[in-house]
């Protein structure tokens, strides 16, 4: 076997995974985040930010 051509724009690449049904989504390429509802029980909502002295 030997390499006869190296692709190496992203689109086509892409278009050839599809086409062949072997691309995986991009980890920024998710459905929309879970309502409150599916959080456990004991996460407290709304989830607040205490920033923190830089001490280094």
């Amino acid at each position: 076997m030997r390499v006869m051509a190296v692709i190496e724009d992203a689109g086509v690449i892409r278009r050839i995974l599809e086409h062949l049904g072997w691309w995986a989504p991009l980890a920024t390429e998710r459905s929309p985040p879970l309502g409150a509802a599916s959080w456990p029980r004991h996460a407290n909502l709304p989830l607040t930010y205490h920033p923190v002295p830089d001490i280094a």
